[in-house]
């Protein structure tokens, strides 16, 4: 199940990133022609089309442009940014997106060339165009476009699409009421942790751990918000019940930990667990801020998932949820839940809030 989780999560990300790219050049390519009305450059690349007309090069373009930029983003993982020079990633993604500019103007220019020829670097030398204006001119505008590319699709990495869009037409000036379910995931004894580890060595356990974090990916859950060693996860009522996804998002992200717990007790001397807290309720999503704008949501629903999730170190239990979730699940066989019959009045809060531990059932050894 981990390895289908894994390759389930490389292959989302792949599409995801590839059909982000498709989408951003062949906008910003025809924007190009649109502005300028040169069409010389958008080529039947080694006759791969039948038809050779504008439209058809500039999807084929635009393909060839997003296989490249999903491979760059692979390329530059989070992993390989951390462990290298960021100047030196900064200078080679300059020149790679120079390079690249370069090499569609060389092509535009050089209508005949063939995939067999571009092996040869003498040609590069001996065919290379005289740089005009009309040249010149896409080389900016296309480093231009890569920069955006990086820009908005860390955007979208960091509010989400959806949000995005309603940030872009205006509507996340206007609250609006939403009903999700929502996770609160926290390191156990991470105070310790710290200070045996030091903060860098701390913080590099942090990343690896929320790098792991990606399955419940898998199990249609949004990643809102880091709080130092914890996050914030949510879904919105359909996905998360459906099939208790937002139960087995919390047991997936375990059994990613467990699985590599040689990797963390080697490189920290440790293996890092996490307990969690689970609840539902309607909350408010909306704009804040004036310079350093956010989306973010308010609402008491947040406030006692919190509370939940601190719970677990009083009950020594990794998952708790609320009374409320537990009557909205539909296939409560899957796991083992127990009621705790305490009078639990969560911290802050006047009413009692019914609360349930929730385990996984043990499998049966086949004799």
């Amino acid at each position: 199940m981990f390895l289908l989780d894994k390759l389930k999560i490389r292959f989302l990300n792949f599409f995801r990133t590839f059909f982000y790219h498709l989408f951003f050049w062949l906008i910003s390519l025809s924007f190009y022609v649109f502005l300028s009305g040169n069409e010389s450059l958008y080529i039947n690349y080694f006759s791969i089309l039948l038809k050779d007309d504008v439209y058809g090069n500039a999807v084929l373009l635009g393909v060839n442009l997003a296989i490249i930029f999903t491979f760059f983003d692979m390329l530059f993982s989070d992993k390989l940014m951390r462990y290298s020079p960021i100047r030196f990633m900064v200078l080679l993604r300059f020149l790679m997106y120079l390079l690249l500019g370069y090499l569609i103007v060389f092509l535009s220019a050089n209508r005949g060339v063939k995939a067999q020829e571009l092996l040869d670097y003498q040609i590069y030398y001996k065919r290379m165009p005289e740089i005009t204006l009309a040249y010149s001119r896409f080389i900016v505008w296309f480093y231009v476009s890569c920069l955006l590319n990086s820009l908005f699709r860390g955007v979208f990495r960091k509010i989400g699409v959806t949000n995005f869009f309603q940030w872009i037409i205006g509507t996340m000036n206007k609250p609006r009421v939403e009903k999700r379910i929502f996770m609160f995931i926290d390191m156990k004894s991470s105070v310790s942790i710290a200070e045996k580890l030091g903060h860098k060595r701390f913080s590099f356990i942090v990343q690896d751990v929320f790098n792991e974090l990606a399955i419940v990916e898998n199990y249609h859950g949004a990643i809102y918000q880091y709080l130092g060693d914890g996050a914030i996860i949510s879904w919105d009522l359909k996905r998360g019940l459906r099939n208790n996804n937002c139960l087995k998002a919390f047991y997936a992200f375990q059994n990613a930990i467990h699985r590599k717990r040689l990797f963390y007790d080697m490189r920290y001397g440790l293996v890092p667990e996490f307990k969690a807290g689970l609840h539902i309720g309607e909350i408010m999503v909306l704009q804040v801020g004036r310079f350093k704008r956010d989306i973010s949501y308010n609402g008491d629903t947040l406030n006692t998932t919190a509370r939940i999730e601190s719970m677990c170190n009083v009950h020594k239990q990794n998952l708790l949820i609320s009374g409320v979730l537990y009557e909205s699940l539909k296939n409560k066989e899957e796991f083992k839940f127990t009621e705790i019959k305490d009078d639990t009045v969560l911290k802050g809060k006047k009413q009692k809030t019914q609360i349930y531990k929730v385990n996984p059932l043990q499998k049966k050894k086949k004799k």
